[in-house]
């Protein structure tokens, strides 16, 4: 397989457990460095999340390969907020992804019928929720039910507990 495969290629025609780590790490690398996150389509890449290992998933956001994934969802997130059950107010969310030593925070705020997201994070938040990457992977790609990761403590939730637990109807989750 050569290391170029389109992502999306990759979501519609091959079973991720195929694929050696070095392999998905390649593709995931090439379409995400080399190509536009934009295009990437969030069904498949859904699929991908869905198809793939707890292996492969943890390699990944081990990998270089994490940030340039981190990115594209989180610079793709606005265009999935609904504002459905979101109050009139500005609310702000903190997403810790954590990994070993490693910790990405993104902040999002929701205000107005609006999702604006920025690396890092500056006011206080609403409600907080921290996690393993691959556990945010599952979650972002509606792999997962957040409200079962938080009640086997695989998702953290400091703040507004239900606020977070309404956070998945205000966005249009892809899916498999």
């Amino acid at each position: 397989m050569a290391d170029t495969v389109d992502i999306n290629e990759l979501g519609r025609s091959i079973d991720p457990k195929s694929l050696s780590d070095e392999q998905l790490l390649a593709t995931l690398g090439t379409a995400l460095r080399d190509g536009d996150p934009a295009e990437v389509d969030p069904s498949l890449f859904a699929r991908l999340v869905k198809g793939a290992s707890k292996q492969q998933l943890a390699t990944v956001m081990a990998s270089d390969v994490r940030r340039p994934v981190l990115q594209a969802i989180f610079g793709r997130m606005s265009e999935f907020y609904t504002s459905k059950g979101a109050s009139g107010n500005r609310q702000v969310v903190h997403w810790h992804i954590t990994d070993g030593d490693v910790v990405d925070s993104f902040e999002t705020v929701l205000s107005g019928g609006t999702c604006t997201v920025t690396e890092g994070t500056s006011e206080d938040p609403r409600t907080a929720l921290t996690m393993p990457g691959t556990e945010f992977l599952k979650i972002v790609t509606n792999n997962a039910n957040p409200v079962t990761l938080f009640m086997t403590r695989k998702l953290k939730v400091s703040g507004d507990v239900g606020f977070a637990t309404a956070l998945p109807k205000m966005f249009q989750i892809p899916s498999a």
